[in-house]
């Protein structure tokens, strides 16, 4: 049976303070990449080293001013600066907590990031870990059709280059580190670990 550990429950909590803060209707990609670094657990840490750049701070500013969307606007003649005190992206900073559940985007690459690490994992090309740890939401924050990696574009980090810091952190030394697989197989154990997703926020 997968649990979750203490990293994952950490970073749902901090997705959840993040997303409240920030006044979100419904849980995005950018909280839960926002939760992972204000959870600062050990994997997270390993990755900062790499990407020094990518902290809370920077995000949340990103977020705030919806950084991602500023090209688009700008072409539509829309001042990208958001005013001081409101955000773009975000309804009233300092709300409730989200009554809704994952943002369509988030729930998508939760589905689809499970569905690729349990095929690593039972592969071997991850290792068979019995809990669902703060992993799994990295690898889910990187998907590509979620908002987190156009966020880490704007910011001018590399996505994939993020998610390959975060395949070298969970393999032993000396083990190659796992290709993320375009396409793959949807197991029994992928299929519990969406109902559990499904049922229940992220966050909360």
């Amino acid at each position: 049976m997968l649990i979750y550990d203490d990293s994952f429950v950490a970073v749902m909590t901090a997705t959840s303070d993040e997303a409240t803060a920030l006044g979100a209707r419904a849980y995005g990609s950018e909280h839960v990449l926002l939760g992972l670094l204000a959870a600062g657990d050990g994997l997270t840490q390993q990755v900062a080293r790499t990407f020094p750049d990518l902290t809370a701070t920077a995000v949340r500013e990103a977020v705030h001013g919806g950084l991602d969307d500023a090209p688009h606007l700008a072409r539509l003649g829309i001042d990208v600066h958001a005013p001081e005190g409101a955000s773009r992206a975000e309804g009233p900073a300092g709300g409730r907590r989200p009554r809704t559940k994952h943002a369509p985007e988030l729930q998508a690459a939760l589905n689809r990031a499970t569905a690729t690490w349990g095929h690593l994992r039972k592969t071997g090309a991850l290792p068979k870990e019995s809990t669902l740890s703060s992993a799994v939401l990295w690898l889910a924050v990187l998907e590509p059709s979620a908002r987190a990696p156009r966020l880490l574009e704007a910011m001018g980090i590399d996505p994939d280059g993020v998610r390959v810091a975060v395949l070298s952190a969970l393999v032993a030394p000396g083990e190659p580190v796992p290709t993320w697989p375009d396409e793959v197989p949807v197991g029994p154990v992928t299929r519990l670990v969406h109902r559990v997703f499904g049922r229940t926020n992220v966050a909360g």
